[in-house]
């Protein structure tokens, strides 16, 4: 379990600027080929995950192991930390996006992930600390309060405006995101939750790979390439009306 001075948190603090901006991006094709061992450090590995972990493998590699034993949270929650915050929250929100279209959240989980999209479009200080305001509209316990945290916790101070610089712990991103894809996965289907999150696990692969764009890209489209994409697209458009 990751602690507060957990000195791994800098495998992912290299890719969150610290200063008060916003810099979510970084390169996600590299974060599968770390080594799997680095980043489970900084979640609690279940016993069965355990007795299949081999640190030296590659998140990617460590990923497919786990999923072909069925034991997707652990997988869930490795690629969750491994992903830059930009990609982590994308695939949180497309996860939440194709639940949603299947059974509606409310509006102010709507709302929040509105928030967070309008946030990964243009990223600035302001839309970070807007999605704090939306999380706690949705409620924190939410799938709208766990990924508008996730926006919130990506980088820059937690403190109020004009305060002193607190910054957050910088796995706790990856983790909300996290959270956010498994409850995408009970809102899809509460008995089958788990033959969901191995599809989305695998959106957050492509994600990774740069087969599923980020987006700004689908932004300059006039429609996804994809089904997930599409999804995301019209339920947007819809909740905007």
């Amino acid at each position: 379990m990751a602690g507060t001075t957990n000195p791994l948190d800098s495998v992912i603090r290299e890719t969150i600027h610290q200063s008060g901006g916003v810099d979510i991006d970084g390169d996600a094709k590299a974060a599968l080929a770390i080594r799997a061992g680095l980043i489970t450090e900084l979640f609690e590995v279940s016993d069965e995950g355990m007795a299949l972990l081999n640190p030296n493998r590659t998140v990617e590699q460590q990923i497919a192991v786990w999923r072909d034993a069925n034991l997707v949270a652990d997988a869930r929650r490795l690629l969750a930390h491994a992903l830059p915050p930009r990609h982590a929250m994308w695939w949180a929100l497309l996860a939440l996006t194709e639940a949603h279209g299947h059974e509606a959240y409310s509006l102010p989980v709507v709302e929040a992930l509105l928030g967070v999209r309008d946030f990964l479009m243009k990223p600035t200080e302001a839309g970070r600390r807007a999605c704090q305001d939306l999380a706690e509209a949705a409620d924190s316990t939410s799938a709208g309060g766990a990924i508008g945290y996730a926006a919130f916790l990506c980088g820059g101070s937690m403190a109020p405006v004009n305060c002193p610089t607190v910054l957050p712990q910088a796995h706790l991103c990856g983790r909300l995101c996290g959270v956010s894809v498994y409850l995408a996965a009970v809102q899809f289907d509460g008995q089958r939750y788990k033959q969901h999150l191995h599809h989305f696990i695998e959106l957050g692969l492509q994600i990774a790979r740069g087969e599923l764009t980020l987006p700004d890209e689908v932004q300059v489209r006039s429609a996804g390439e994809t089904v997930e994409e599409q999804v995301l697209v019209t339920v947007f458009q819809e909740a905007r009306r």
